[in-house]
């Protein structure tokens, strides 16, 4: 039992020693490099480049922190917008600066410009704060001056500025033209419309409908929006009285 009691009053000794230690080299040596590291003010950083809000930290032994980019169209790209700790704060050197940077105005969704005439291209891309860039002709099967292709592509986010190339389409190959939707017409409405498209009737077939009235188109070949040259003939089945 003795030598037990004796172990035990040397452990709560040691530990007692331990604890006095920790107590000395806390007050003595942590804490003065703590309390009596010195002071400074923050200074203003909101409205400066963000290189020029940085060195100034620096010379302060302040330590700065960026965070963003967080878009706002009142500050220009790469300015801070804000900062804490506010300015004419006293902190001890060493302390984090933690500064939002903008990203300059809000992102703009590149709209889906296909198929717009060039002009209505050009006014949409316009309002959106984006430029018009070049202008490419190509032969298409989509109707002379409308839009074809786009880069950058349709719903991606860009900054104001951003120039957006466009391809317009100058119609099919030269010599072709495209075949019109006769169905549900008058054979005479048919014929009107494949002149307009310089194209001309050729075979008509008769078949027989309870339901339509006689001489409506019912099938053509070739089919509508194929590509023919022009000249061709369309060939056509129309209704016809079943008495």
């Amino acid at each position: 039992m003795k030598k037990i009691f004796k172990k035990l009053v040397i452990a709560f000794v040691a530990i007692v020693l331990f604890l006095a230690a920790v107590v000395i080299i806390t007050d003595k040596v942590i804490m003065p490099a703590v309390v009596d590291k010195p002071e400074v003010i923050v200074p203003d950083l909101v409205g400066l480049h963000k290189d020029e809000a940085i060195k100034k930290l620096e010379e302060l032994n302040l330590v700065p922190v960026l965070e963003g980019p967080r878009y706002n169209n009142k500050f220009p790209k790469d300015h801070v917008i804000f900062q804490k700790p506010l300015k004419n704060t006293k902190v001890k050197v060493n302390r984090r600066i933690y500064l939002a940077i903008s990203g300059g105005d809000p992102l703009v969704k590149i709209p889906d410009l296909q198929y717009k005439t060039l002009r209505d291209a050009k006014i949409t891309i316009e309002r959106l704060g984006l430029k018009v860039g070049n202008i490419t002709e190509v032969r298409s099967e989509a109707k002379s001056g409308t839009v074809v292709g786009q880069k950058p592509n349709p719903g991606m986010n860009v900054e104001k500025g951003t120039t957006i190339n466009l391809k317009v389409s100058i119609g099919p190959n030269v010599g072709k033209v495209r075949v019109p939707d006769l169905m549900g017409k008058t054979l005479s409405e048919a014929e009107r419309e494949l002149r307009n498209n310089s194209l001309y009737l050729g075979k008509v077939n008769y078949q027989e409908s309870p339901n339509l009235l006689p001489n409506t188109v019912i099938a053509q070949y070739p089919k509508k929006g194929q590509l023919v040259e022009i000249g061709e003939t369309v060939d056509v089945f129309v209704t016809k009285s079943s008495k």
